[in-house]
């Protein structure tokens, strides 16, 4: 961390300014953490300058030759279950013919066995996808049954190692009784109380209301009511969720939330795949938020969210429900999944602006800085293995993103002023991977123990 003051030269500067990103072309001068000024220059000027061969010097941390490339800020990942990492290659011999199936059977199952150092293994190697992905901030949404309390504290000490900020949640349910219940509801109560700083905040985690009844929800209300805290809850991913609420209570997802007063500007609904239009003018009223997921939704194969029928009074995010850290590859499903639901080529350009809007509105209601590239911001940026090879201004900047920018990988990720990757290096991973692996088997035999026991 010994970089104090940095040039980033030659690099297509994308500030987010006013609602809207604004590419320049130019140099971005740090000094002592912060962006001290932004030189524009003439991108003809430089196109007209010989072509030199990339130089990958190690120690020369003064200066940084973007060669045209974007440089934006960071990126959020507003939904993420970090303890998914070790769910990779699991022997799932229980049947997967639909969503709740897939809960039983790998979920639910995989959470039961994770220890505290599965959690903190899992949360290096998340930490390590985030870096390589250009994710500076993560909301995630825990579950380790087994091993509830100091988990979220474990996260966050590997995150705070790796200058990764977070919104931390620990999924509360009823389905491992109601001792289990109320040793989650600790634990989210204790981070909440005592654990939060500058760079770490915390939500209330619920896991979705088909594992939570009444009794508990009311149980939660009275726990938290002097927090002033938002909630981070699955909410109709799958039918069954919004038909068992229906069906059980009479009410909608988001009426049965209201009920308990759950709703206010700092909670997220994750999902929101069969949320109906009496939903959505509750969740407008709370200034509540909708994460959308697009990949996971596609592989439980549960429907998704059409993000062209969500009033624009609700602000719309992107996760990735713990499937990878590729935030720039979900915008690109999003886009996609939204053209092809509707059937029509006309739009997404205006929701995918609004999304990217709504990632830098909601991210300050968490936190007092939020980067977007102007003097005076913290030094936080990442650049994007993107070079645009025809003209590029404000008005067709998402072409150049969503066709050219989301199909690249991010190169080289700066924080406050000092490398965190460079030109594609973190470090140290070899050693990371390695524990996680051992740690993986462990998981894997537990798994394969529980499996066996269940039939």
């Amino acid at each position: 961390m010994e970089e104090k003051n940095i040039r980033i030269k030659n690099a297509h500067i994308c500030q987010f300014t006013n609602g809207a990103f604004v590419p320049i072309f130019g140099d971005i001068i740090i000094r002592d953490e912060q962006i001290y000024a932004i030189e524009s220059r003439s991108y003809k000027e430089y196109l007209k300058q010989p072509s030199k061969k990339r130089k990958f010097e190690e120690n020369n941390n003064a200066e940084y030759d973007a060669q045209g490339r974007f440089v934006l800020p960071p990126l959020t990942n507003f939904h993420e279950h970090i303890y998914s990492r070790l769910s990779k290659g699991l022997p799932v011999t229980g049947s997967m013919k639909d969503f709740n199936k897939i809960l039983e059977n790998l979920w639910w199952k995989l959470d039961r066995t994770l220890t505290l150092d599965a959690i903190e293994v899992s949360t290096e190697i998340a930490a390590i996808e985030a870096i390589k992905n250009g994710v500076s901030t993560v909301f995630d949404h825990n579950s380790s049954p087994s091993s509830i309390e100091e988990s979220e504290e474990i996260i966050k000490q590997v995150l705070k190692a790796r200058e990764i900020n977070a919104v931390l949640s620990y999924e509360v349910s009823d389905r491992n009784g109601v001792e289990n219940m109320k040793k989650a509801v600790d634990e989210n109560v204790s981070f909440l109380r005592y654990r939060t700083s500058a760079d770490f905040k915390g939500q209330f985690g619920l896991h979705a209301l088909f594992t939570l009844s009444d009794d508990s929800l009311q149980y939660i209300k009275e726990e938290t009511k002097d927090l002033g805290c938002g909630y981070h809850i699955h909410a109709a991913e799958a039918e069954y969720d919004a038909a068992f609420s229906q069906e059980k209570y009479g009410l909608t997802i988001a009426e049965r939330l209201e009920k308990f007063e759950f709703l206010n500007s700092l909670t997220f609904l994750a999902h929101g795949n069969h949320l109906v239009e009496k939903d959505f003018d509750i969740i407008a009223k709370y200034h509540s938020c909708l994460i959308h997921n697009p990949d996971s939704n596609f592989n439980n194969a549960v429907g998704t969210l059409n993000i062209a029928r969500v009033p624009k009074s609700i602000p719309v995010l992107l996760g990735t429900d713990g499937m990878h850290c590729n935030i720039l590859k979900t915008i690109k499903m999003a886009f996609l999944t939204l053209r092809h639901i509707n059937q029509s080529s006309e739009i997404g350009f205006e929701n995918i602006a609004q999304i990217l809007s709504n990632s830098f509105n909601v991210h300050s209601r968490f936190f007092n800085h939020t980067p977007t590239l102007q003097m005076g911001d913290e030094a936080d940026c990442i650049v994007l293995d993107y070079v645009p090879y025809t003209p590029i201004n404000a008005e067709n900047f998402l072409g150049h993103f969503l066709y050219g920018a989301t199909e690249t990988s991010v190169r080289t990720f700066l924080r406050r002023g000092h490398f965190l990757m460079k030109d594609y290096i973190v470090d140290p991973e070899e050693k990371i991977y390695k524990r996680a692996y051992n740690i993986g088997q462990e998981i894997r035999e537990r798994f394969e123990f529980l499996q066996s026991n269940d039939k």
